[in-house]
């Protein structure tokens, strides 16, 4: 009994200081993820039981076949196995298998790689799922590898079209002041140009993303074709380019798997149809510091951090100043939103949770904390709600 006791009180003072910021940033993410792990003072049966009632199937199925057979709740537990765990997990796997299929059918390249990580998670063979989770991801790697060097290639080639644009017309004289400075400003725009995809070849080849980091090393020797340092990042480049990827080449060709091909234009403009339409804030031509606060004090600090950008633009006096106490209000709003959402989840609430890490998220939605935290609660939601419903469908249909 002293034992539950302490059991408890250790799991109070734990959601206490995930409640109160004690626990920051990661440390509070990993008590989420492992908070089931505090059910452990409970029977055999019960925390079979609840393990399958939270969604976490496969937990609850590991802990009936680890169980001794001298366990008493060992009858009463494979039952629950035979009669509900085993054909709630079957019903989960061909659910998300067939959203998945769906998927990869109209070329939806991340839910379906969502939807197959889902399917590998509640199989007893999650090789075969993951298999097909890295190759939706490859398409889509490759799919971003294509719209992203035909954009920047079609940039390049129209900045570079005309390098002597601003030479001084007929008429004006050879050394203009004023088409002199132009054609300065052009030249240097393109140098700053080169040199920001240089440092975002870097960036994204330590990121361990090859294929992004040749969009912009291409460019970059585009720009700078006499440079060695950008050779010889294109080299490294290359060699860690996965043999799954191919670059499409300068003339328009493509070279890529049929798998990884997009789509028939019919299917693109219908996937276009179904986006949300994105919610912009009009910004008014005259912008006061004043209105900015008042902006502020309603608690609409997206808006207030919209008018702020548009007030520095303009050349507003202590914008930057304004715009940096705007930024720390954000961070601080969703940082709470974000523990709050940790407690409601802990008290399972789960709809609540979700409402206040969706807060968050939209806040900062850079922070990949409060995303993933927020895509883990949305994924709990939909298995619980499959859980509960009735199924008339049977699930050894598929094979796993």
């Amino acid at each position: 009994m002293s034992r539950c006791v302490g059991y408890i009180l250790c799991i109070l003072l734990l959601a206490g200081c995930a409640t109160t910021g004690q626990w920051k940033g990661k440390a509070e993410t990993e008590f989420l993820k492992k908070s089931s792990a505090v059910l452990g003072f409970m029977s055999s049966y019960a925390s079979v039981e609840n393990d399958f009632e939270h969604g976490r199937i496969m937990k609850a199925r590991s802990r009936v076949l680890a169980m001794d057979k001298s366990n008493q709740d060992y009858a009463k537990a494979h039952k629950l196995l035979r009669e509900k765990i085993e054909p709630a997990r079957r019903r989960l796997f061909v659910y998300y298998l067939r959203k998945a299929k769906r998927a990869e059918e109209k070329k939806l390249w991340s839910e379906a790689m969502s939807a197959y990580k889902q399917a590998k998670d509640i199989t007893i063979k999650p090789e075969i799922m993951e298999n097909k989770r890295l190759e939706m991801e490859y398409n889509l790697r490759q799919l971003r590898l294509n719209v992203l060097l035909r954009l920047r290639r079609t940039e390049d080639y129209t900045l570079l079209a005309n390098p002597n644009i601003y030479e001084p017309p007929q008429g004006a004289s050879p050394e203009d002041k004023v088409f002199y400075r132009k054609q300065k400003q052009y030249e240097d725009d393109l140098d700053g140009r080169a040199a920001r995809a240089y440092r975002e070849a870097k960036r994204y080849f330590l990121k361990k993303m090859p294929e992004i980091a040749y969009v912009d090393i291409e460019s970059y020797l585009r720009l700078q074709p006499d440079s060695d340092r950008g050779k010889k990042l294109l080299k490294e480049i290359r060699d860690a380019m996965p043999r799954q990827l191919s670059i499409p080449p300068v003339d328009g060709t493509s070279t890529t798997p049929p798998v990884q091909k997009i789509g028939k234009k019919k299917a693109v403009k219908k996937a276009v149809a179904k986006k949300k339409p994105v919610k912009r804030v009009i910004v008014p031509g005259l912008i006061s510091i004043e209105q900015i606060q008042h902006i502020m004090q309603r608690g609409d600090l997206l808006r207030a951090k919209k008018y702020a950008h548009a007030y520095r633009r303009e050349g507003g006096e202590g914008a930057a100043k304004l715009l940096a106490e705007i930024q720390m209000k954000i961070e601080v709003r969703a940082s709470d939103l974000f523990a709050k959402g940790g407690s409601a989840f802990r008290q399972e609430h789960l709809d609540l949770a979700i409402q206040h890490w969706g807060e968050a998220v939209a806040l900062m939605p850079e922070e990949a904390e409060y995303v993933e935290a927020l895509r883990r609660a949305l994924q709990l939601k939909e298995r619980l709600a499959l859980l509960r419903q009735a199924s008339d469908e049977e699930p050894a249909a598929i094979k796993e």
